[in-house]
């Protein structure tokens, strides 16, 4: 025969303020995930294209199709932009 010995703890309320305490934490790290927040700059059509074309040349000898596919997207991507 065996005997298994359960313990149970007793309830036990929260200490006063805690949950003043928890709402001050979570609306601070909001606020300093808000301020932290990396902002993101808007590019020009004519610099994107022109970042894609160099990264076209660096391409261009080891890999030419890929190179060619990366001219035609950023031709694509100008003319695009420029009819909107």
């Amino acid at each position: 025969m065996n005997t298994v010995t359960i313990n149970v703890p007793a309830k036990v309320s929260s200490p006063r303020g805690a949950a003043w305490a928890v709402q001050a934490v979570a609306m601070l790290s909001q606020a300093l995930a808000k301020w932290s927040a990396p902002r993101v700059q808007p590019t020009l059509p004519m610099v994107e294209a022109a970042q894609v074309r160099a990264l076209a040349r660096a391409h261009l000898n080891s890999d030419p199709g890929f190179a060619a596919d990366l001219f035609a997207a950023a031709d694509r991507h100008e003319a695009a932009s420029s009819t909107r």
